[in-house]
């Protein structure tokens, strides 16, 4: 250490001030000199680490806590100074700083690793010195400039005094037991009775205390009344040695009695003070039992100098505990915590089912179940109905915080990329970390308080699975929205094969049987606001999360399920007006969860949707003598895009089949007298997903389309369905469909000759340059349209060009599975078709060729060079054969 410090002599055990026996004993003020600052412990800001600061001493515990510190020797050094740790009794940790500078420039006061080994000087002018050695020439040391540190190459101008901290007295549960309803006092290396051999409960009573027996609160006798400590009228030890009281139990004693003393108080009150410099505790009354001769009497001091005082004196030469003014030896008590009540089955969902006593409010709802904010009460409690249900957390001190699953206040909030959704505005904490009172732990009841006013409840811990967010309400995945639909069965005994049914002008009434069922697709929302809430106990870190859906009808919709007035009745029925577009649906679980009643979203009332079983009716309104409708709901397939199988397909319309012819995408006509040159290889497609992970959100099924495809593990080569280059003819516009030679390799594409700066450029599956990536968009029973997904452009045909389009009606399209072509090569397929027609054949693609028409017995009935690309000849009913030049010969039927 720096040579500076040599005249330094040491400190602590020389401090006239402190009197402990050796040095660290206790916790310690450090005050800065002819102030009335004390340096502390404080976080000005709880997103902060903490910092000192010189200030004021604070009036509590916790604040007189935050300005301790115990002294913790180091080593002395050569030159005789003392070095120490200094430990903050509040957080209990050292005193320490990275000696860095602030914001401000300056040198701060947060703790952080760093400088923690101070020297404490004393005998200069003024108090003591408190500073460290920094680098080779600094010093540091604490400035009077509040949260400054001093960095300078001279000693200190700041002075400190060690001042003894005051007794402070206890009078509250909290500063016995904490959150907890209970503590333990400990007589260090003694017996203490009555007062160590369990936990014991704090009543408060005019700055004192009485004192209870955990599992002794109430007597055994009479009206089984509360009993608390009492110093006893039994003496110990005889009229020749020690003649004191001993401590039992006993009841508050009836004014006028022996014992009486303003309430008992005297004998039953004690009052408690605290050394903040080792929190150990010392125990007075104001009154005691003496005895003259082996009698007693009671002896009151009445706020006199004399102090009765609970210790130790000496029987047959071992201690007693028991209480005297005089030649009593004080024992060194501590606290402890105490055993907190607990709840069996710790954190969790439980049911709370009302145990009222008499001077509860509600005790006339007695044996029901707590929903909301405890305020209001039902017959029944489910796993599966979140208003039923309240989230249990047990903190590790041993309290336990409250709170209802359930909300039906709902705010809008707007989410960080934009979207609209509603958070519930939580329910109170019944209870905010507080102690449980046992009543029967045995069967699950405990009391919520110490007074009437608060309710005796049993705890039912509920087979909940709190990994089901969306328990209580029906929830769709993204793909179970986009593959499939819903119908709706009434449950009911007394009929069970009643569907919801569309009728005439878009109402839905019920029906007899599955065939006439309504099948409904979901839509979910942000398109209008709460369409999705979040709610649950979040306070405790329980969030639910429940999601309303509109339904349409798949396909052919008529509109959306809605309902609206009619001759004042709310009709249920499918509807496109725009004001009821919006809206939305709850399915809330019944108590089982195997059927739902259906819910408006957006609902302030009781109204759900309600079908009549006599009539079959559907209405939306309250339900009738409280009878709720619920349903059976089903899955139907209303795939919105078809899934397909990795494999080999026919994919046609009509008669036509798309197929390749020297890199272009053509719908060329086939069949078994009607297709001319080409075979069944040339219609055969290679269609594969585009998707390795295609994501639980997305469900549009993307897909490529290969004419000739050779496949190795994750990668394919092949010629692959794309659009490239512009069309436009008349009002028609769109982009070219060819198959163009790309390399695939899981959700990346590469095409041939797409270079950048000599590199090949690669596309993801959502890559806007991706063109190849389609869809087959279900839009009628066994029918779809192919979308290039990445532009939402459709496949169409214009003038026998094939193109995708967003300004031309799309083609429909079936598929069917086929065999793998025997070479994978494009092959020429010839463009020649033949059309049977009325009393005429027409041939188009053979301009300038040979066309040769012969009846079913071989006569010629014409023979002529077409001057057209499509022309028309007239034929005689019946089978004839057509030969163009260069084609085979096929046959077709003149009608």
């Amino acid at each position: 250490m720096n040579k500076r410090f040599s005249t330094l002599v040491a400190a602590f055990a020389a401090i006239a001030t402190v009197s402990y026996a050796q040095i660290g004993d206790k916790y310690v003020h450090l005050k800065a000199s002819s102030t009335t600052n004390y340096l502390t412990v404080t976080k000005e800001n709880p997103a902060k680490a903490d910092s000192v600061k010189l200030a004021n001493l604070g009036s509590d515990k916790a604040a007189k806590d935050s300005a301790l510190w115990l002294p913790k020797f180091v080593e002395k050094m050569v030159s005789g100074d003392s070095v120490f740790q200094f430990v903050n009794k509040a957080t209990k940790k050292n005193l320490s700083f990275a000696v860095k500078k602030n914001g401000a420039g300056a040198y701060g006061t947060m703790i952080a690793p760093g400088v923690d080994k101070f020297v404490f000087k004393t005998g200069v002018a003024g108090g003591s010195e408190i500073y460290a050695a920094y680098g080779q020439d600094s010093i540091v040391s604490i400035s009077t400039t509040s949260g400054k540190l001093n960095v300078a190459t001279t000693l200190p101008n700041e002075k400190f005094e060690v001042e003894a901290p005051a007794s402070i007295s206890l009078a509250t549960v909290a500063d016995l037991a904490g959150k907890l309803s209970s503590f333990k006092f400990e007589f260090k290396g003694k017996d203490g009775g009555i007062f160590t051999a369990t936990d014991l409960i704090p009543v408060p009573v005019n700055g004192k205390y009485r004192f209870q027996v955990v599992g002794q609160e109430k007597s055994t006798k009479g009206t089984k009344k509360d009993q608390y400590i009492t110093i006893d009228t039994t003496m110990i030890g005889s009229t020749t040695s020690i003649q004191v009281a001993a401590f039992k139990l006993d009841t508050i004693v009836a004014a006028g009695g022996a014992q009486y003393q303003g309430g008992n108080e005297g004998l039953q009150t004690f009052k408690l003070s605290m050394d903040l410099g080792n929190d150990s505790i010392s125990m007075t009354t104001d009154s005691i039992v003496r005895f003259v001769n082996g009698k007693y009497e009671v002896a009151v001091h009445g706020g006199a100098t004399s102090t009765y005082i609970v210790g130790y004196k000496t029987f047959n030469g071992a201690p007693v505990l028991c209480i005297d003014s005089a030649a009593i030896e004080a024992p060194f008590i501590t606290l402890a915590k105490g055993t907190p009540v607990k709840l069996a089955g710790g954190t969790g969902v439980y049911s709370l089912q009302l145990k009222a006593k008499g001077g509860n409010p509600n005790v006339g709802d007695n044996d029901k179940y707590l929903v909301g904010d405890g305020s209001a009460y039902v017959a029944a409690a489910s796993a599966y109905i979140p208003s039923t249900q309240f989230y249990v957390k047990e903190h590790e001190d041993g309290t336990y915080s409250i709170q209802a699953r359930e909300a039906t206040s709902i705010s809008t909030k707007t989410g960080s990329n934009g979207e609209t959704y509603g958070e519930a505005i939580a329910s109170s904490l019944l209870l905010d970390e507080e102690p449980l009172y046992a009543v029967d732990v045995a069967n699950g009841v405990y009391h919520l308080g110490k007074n009437d006013q608060k309710d005796t409840l049993v705890f039912k811990k509920l087979d909940v699975d709190l990994t089901n967010e969306h328990i209580g309400y029906k929830y769709y995945t993204k793909e179970e929205m986009g593959y499939g639909a819903v119908k709706f069965n009434l449950a009911s005994a007394a009929a069970d094969d009643i569907y919801l049914s569309l009728v005439q002008d878009s109402v839905i009434a019920g029906a007899k049987g599955a065939e006439k069922a309504l099948e409904l697709r979901l839509v979910e929302g942000a398109e209008i606001a709460k369409d999705t809430v979040y709610y649950g106990a979040q306070a405790l870190g329980d969030t639910l999360v429940r999601v309303a859906y509109a339904l349409e009808q798949a396909y052919d919709a008529e509109g959306r399920l809605a309902h609206e007035p009619v001759n004042s009745v709310e009709v249920v029925k499918l509807s496109k007006k725009a004001n009821l577009q919006n809206q939305r649906f709850f399915f809330v679980a019944g108590s089982a969860e195997d059927s739902y009643k259906i819910v408006e979203a957006m609902t302030t009332n009781n109204d759900i949707l309600t079908l009549n079983i006599s009539n079959l009716s559907v209405t939306y309104d309250e339900p009738v003598a409280g009878v709720e409708t619920y349903f059976n709901i089903e899955g139907a397939e209303a795939p919105v895009y078809k899934k397909m199988e990795s494999g080999h397909y026919n994919i046609g319309n009509g008669l036509e089949m798309l197929t390749a012819s020297a890199g272009v995408a053509k719908m060329l006509r086939v069949g078994d007298e009607l297709k001319a040159a080409s075979t069944a290889d040339d219609f055969s497609l290679y269609v594969d997903s585009a998707y390795v992970n295609r994501g639980e959100d997305n469900t549009e099924y993307g897909y490529y389309i290969y004419k000739g495809a050779e496949v190795k593990n994750d990668t394919i080569i092949g010629s692959v369905l794309s659009a490239k280059g512009k069309f436009a003819a008349d009002a028609a516009k769109g982009d070219s469909a060819i198959f163009r030679s790309a390399t695939i390799v899981k959700d990346t594409i590469a095409y041939e000759g797409d270079l950048k700066d000599g590199k090949q450029n690669k596309y993801k599956v959502r890559d806007a340059k991706n063109t190849s990536l389609v869809g087959f968009k279900v839009v009628e029973e066994g029918g779809f349209e192919i979308v290039a997904l990445n532009s939402n452009k459709k496949l169409a045909v214009v003038n026998g060009v094939v193109i995708f389009s967003d300004n031309v009606a799309p083609l429909t399209f079936t598929t069917e599975a086929t065999e793998a072509p025997t070479a994978n090569e494009d092959v020429e397929v010839s463009e020649v078709t033949v059309i049977a027609g009325n009393g005429n054949v027409t041939v188009a693609g053979a301009q300038g060729k040979k066309v040769v028409i012969s009846n079913i017995l071989g006569q010629t009935v014409a023979n002529t060079v077409i001057a057209s690309d499509n022309a028309t000849i007239a034929a005689p009913q019946g089978v004839v054969v057509v030969a163009v030049e260069g084609e085979e010969a096929v046959k077709a039927i003149v009608k």
